[in-house]
């Protein structure tokens, strides 16, 4: 309805210029939604814009305007009228409005569905954490973000396919085995020193006695054939807690089309690379444009010498290259993989990793991309007004698997949407196991729920919704939903654009608030069937956009509650 608004406007202009009431111009028309309901359901600016370009007076212009609308428009609006400087404000006729429900239910589920992205190939990167430990509330805060907009990203034509990056090589992964080896020496009564930053979880403890039981006492070796021991407790850790990974997110609701290993895919040596693998083809690339610098026996990427205000070091003294190194490979990796469009959900402690990345892509000459970055920071679990932190399971911080065991997948989901991704997070377990309407994502799946039972109630009385009747739909109440439901399609559009799902939050719970207000007000079958029939029809329209924003943020729809 906006954009028939601004064609309709947009008309009137070229009518006014045809008529040469001033030279041909190429502005945009603005429509805007007013904040209050007294400046009418659309608005714009153009007679202010136009006059200072004409030298008049704005209420000349708006007048003008006005007056030229076309006929085949003028039955869009109950009223025009000029506001302030010269704003003009459309009121929308209510017959309009109701009849546009016929498309919420023509459409159905793909209401709010586009073509905005034209096919165009996305690569959505996120949760890639280490395979060290379970997965925390940070983890499943980057699994809800990432999921939710590569749904909304597909809602609107974005050919999107969900990566997550394996950093299965390099220290970490070499603590984790060392971690497991001496826990498992342990269990035979063999006491060495546990490195400092290993890791101290129960979890090491009860791989370590996986391993016992499946290998006996076969790793009790020392001497060169200990490392040998230590890389078998590593890749057994590794790809055990992989695979708890690989659980937790597919009860989570996330599926990736890729798992992209660091190891197998940069450091190993396929056969395109005659001997070589993907770090070393970065390496020379990035030598052949004398991007790189030996220093104090270490290799440096010469960052200053593309935007960044230090150099990095990429290949340490020891030959070992470090994660940065790594990272530029990948990235490298996504491009020449034909993916031109690239968005990344990481965790906020790699909020200065971006712009040394870029520069890197910069120095390989790579410039037809784009590279999009979201920081996802930090989650509070509050329980009793105070912060908790302590697992059983990982020793140092509550799992994603805990917290999800006690509020329920979607209730979680919800709730690590419910603030952009930029503002830190409290995450209230009181609120989040209560079955009220002070939950919110209880409040907008009973809302769901309650339309269905109405439905039901009308199938018993041989009642079906019908949109014959829609012009009987006059109470304020319900023409305020109406205009609400319309804009759902320009805000999954926005959603999209500004790769923020937190906004289909906020709507989701102005839909269910005021469907709620509306049900304890108005009879939806009343004594009048014709009424009770249009009523109908409105309601399942409301269920079809939960359901589908719903849908989007991966929540589910429960019939009854």
């Amino acid at each position: 309805m906006k954009e028939e608004v601004q064609k309709i406007v947009a008309e009137s202009v070229n009518i006014l210029r045809r008529r040469n009431y001033f030279e041909s111009t190429s502005r945009e028309i603005e429509i805007t939604i007013p904040k209050r309901r007294e400046f009418g359901d659309f608005s714009t600016n153009i007679a202010i814009i136009l006059a200072s370009e004409l030298n008049k007076n704005p209420h000349e212009v708006a007048e003008l305007i006005i007056d030229n609308i076309p006929l085949e428009g003028r039955d869009l609006f109950k009223k025009i009228e000029i506001a302030g400087p010269g704003f003009i404000n459309f009121f929308i006729n209510e017959k309009a409005i109701t009849s546009r429900l016929m498309e919420i239910e023509r459409l159905g589920e793909n209401y709010g569905k586009s073509n905005l992205g034209m096919g165009e190939k996305v690569l959505v990167e996120f949760v890639s954490a280490n395979p060290t430990g379970y997965l925390h509330m940070g983890h499943a805060r980057n699994a809800a973000v990432g999921d939710a907009i590569s749904n909304i990203l597909n809602a609107v034509g974005y050919d999107v396919i969900r990566e997550f990056y394996i950093n299965d090589i390099g220290r970490q992964v070499e603590l984790l085995g060392l971690s497991v080896y001496r826990r498992y020496e342990e269990l035979f009564g063999i006491k060495e020193e546990f490195p400092v930053d290993g890791y101290w979880g129960e979890y090491i403890k009860d791989i370590a006695n996986e391993i016992r039981d499946k290998r006996g006492k076969e790793l009790l070796v020392d001497g060169a054939f200990e490392q040998e021991a230590i890389d078998y407790c590593k890749d057994y850790a590794k790809d055990r807690l992989l695979g708890e990974i690989k659980k937790d997110l597919n009860d989570f609701g996330v599926a990736f089309d890729n798992w992209y290993s660091e190891q197998n895919e940069l450091h190993k040596a396929p056969p395109e690379f005659r001997g070589g693998n993907r770090i070393g083809a970065i390496k020379n690339e990035l030598l052949l444009r004398d991007a790189l610098e030996e220093k104090d026996g270490a290799l440096w990427f010469r960052a200053s010498e593309f935007g960044e205000s230090q150099d990095w070091v990429l290949i340490r003294k020891d030959g070992t290259s470090t994660y940065f190194f790594s990272d530029i490979a990948y990235h490298y990796d996504k491009i020449k993989r034909g993916f031109k469009r690239l968005i990344d959900v990481w965790g906020a402690d790699h909020h200065g990793h971006f712009s040394r990345l870029l520069a890197a892509l910069r120095a390989l000459t790579l410039n037809d991309f784009s590279l999009e970055v979201i920081l996802i920071q930090f989650v509070r679990l509050i329980k009793d007004g105070q912060e908790i932190s302590m697992s059983k399971r990982a020793g140092s911080y509550l799992t994603m698997r805990e917290v999800m065991e006690e509020v329920g997948r979607d209730v979680m989901r919800f709730f690590l949407l419910m603030r952009g991704s930029e503002s830190h997070l409290d995450f209230n377990l009181d609120l989040a196991k209560q079955e009220s309407s002070e939950n919110p994502v209880y409040y907008i799946q009973y809302a769901y729920a309650r339309i269905g039972s109405v439905l039901e109630k009308a199938k018993e009385r041989e009642l079906s919704p019908s949109k014959e009747f829609l012009n009987l739909l006059s109470h304020p109440e319900e023409i305020d939903i109406i205009k609400k439901l319309l804009t759902f399609p320009e805000l999954v559009r926005e959603s999209a654009l500004s790769l923020a799902p937190h906004k289909l939050v906020f709507y989701l719970q102005e839909i269910a608030s005021n469907f709620h207000v509306y049900y304890n007000k108005i009879r939806i079958i009343s004594e009048d069937p014709e009424l009770s029939l249009a009523r109908l029809y409105f309601v399942n329209c409301i269920r079809t956009v939960i359901r589908n924003g719903l849908r989007l943020l991966g929540i589910t729809t429960p019939e009854r509650m």
